[in-house]
């Protein structure tokens, strides 16, 4: 069970995990995934700098890596649920697995508001204090944003009792600093393999009392953006680990057993390049969508609240007239907002939802089936 690192003994006697410095792998052992992520990854930043609408990574991509990075800790709330829950509806079949979806993605906005100013612990903790804040759960709560106070394990049949632990809470806060130290460093090495080690590092620490994999994950993108690999915080992973979860937790755990980081390396370059080949898809039609919008709306008058609409409704494909009015900052009345909204439905760009009332819910269904196919797109 030893492999690479040591275990130190907690307070009561249980064996916890202490990761050493990650190595790096031989480039030709990882050059062909390493290549392709830095390919495909690539590309999705650059079709995101061109494309007509801003903020469409952080807004809509963010949101789906959100959905799918919880999904891939049991979480069962949609993209469309997130959708509906982040309107003024606030609604969801299942709140609190809602909430923390959609705290993940909030989380995502304030730390690539505040760029550089947070360091990267720093960051973890913020993420998690988005996550668990506003938890029924009063002790919970009360641990959100801190360093976890009690070791934290999960199921291996091969650690004594069945049970992996992770770094001791005695050990986290400097654990924390050396791997923080490691993430920041900048030489000649590729910066992805960089953040590749640093990933499966943070895991091992698992230094927040829960949610590790959605807070290590987010950081990766921030990461590699901040070092100046990505224009854009798109090296999204939660949709490949969604899918492929056991490929991901295995080679997280191989590294550890053998100290051999070139599997687990090919492996996280894999995951980054699969998802930003599907996100550039989406985002290549959703470029389609808004051309169509575009030619659509040609013809109505130029000071219309309508071409206001259409590229915020490209990043909020479901909303409310409460939700429109704010966006505009009180610049439209009720009356002009909802005249407006009624001529996009007869356009065929959006549809009325069919509960009635001032919240009802109006969908941008070409955009929604980009991100969530239904059985019958």
């Amino acid at each position: 069970m030893q492999g690479f690192g040591r275990f130190e003994p907690d307070a009561r006697g249980r064996l916890c995990y202490l990761p050493a410095v990650p190595s790096f792998p031989r480039l030709d052992e990882v050059w062909s995934p390493l290549e392709r992520a830095m390919t495909e990854v690539g590309a999705f930043d650059r079709a995101l700098a061109a494309f007509p609408v801003p903020d469409v990574a952080g807004k809509l991509f963010a949101r789906l890596d959100a959905v799918h990075s919880s999904g891939a800790e049991g979480a069962t709330t949609t993209f469309t649920d997130l959708l509906e829950y982040q309107s003024a509806r606030n609604r969801a079949k299942d709140p609190e697995d809602a909430r923390e979806v959609a705290a993940t993605a909030e989380a995502f906005d304030e730390l690539s508001e505040r760029g550089d100013s947070v360091t990267y612990g720093a960051a973890a903790c913020l993420i998690h204090r988005r996550l668990f804040e506003r938890a029924k759960d009063p002790m919970v709560a009360a641990t959100a944003g801190k360093l976890k106070l009690y070791p934290n394990g999960t199921y291996d049949p091969e650690a004594p009792g069945a049970t992996f632990f992770y770094t001791a809470p005695a050990s986290t806060a400097q654990a924390l600093a050396d791997w923080e130290a490691f993430t920041a460093e900048a030489d000649a090495r590729p910066e992805w393999v960089r953040q590749a080690l640093s990933h499966w590092w943070f895991e091992h620490i698992h230094p927040v009392p829960d949610g590790n994999g959605r807070v290590g994950r987010l950081l990766v993108p921030l990461a590699l953006r901040r070092k100046g690999a990505l224009r854009h915080a798109c090296a999204f992973l939660g949709e490949a680990v969604h899918m492929n979860k056991t490929l991901y937790v295995d080679a997280l755990k191989d590294a550890r057993r053998t100290g051999e980081f070139s599997a687990w390396t090919r492996v996280f370059c894999s995951m980054a390049a699969q998802s930003a080949a599907a996100n550039l898809e989406r985002l290549q039609k959703l470029g389609q969508v808004h051309a169509r919008w575009q030619a659509a709306t040609k013809a109505v008058r130029a000071h219309s609240v309508i071409h206001r609409l259409l590229p915020w409704i490209i990043t909020k494909p479901a909303f409310t007239v409460r939700d429109a009015l704010a966006q505009a900052g009180g610049a439209v009345t009720f009356q002009a907002m909802n005249t407006a909204i009624k001529r996009l439905i007869d356009l065929g760009i959006v549809t009325r939802g069919d509960d009635g009332g001032r919240d009802r819910l109006f969908s941008a269904s070409e955009v929604i089936r980009l991100f969530e196919p239904t059985d019958d797109a």
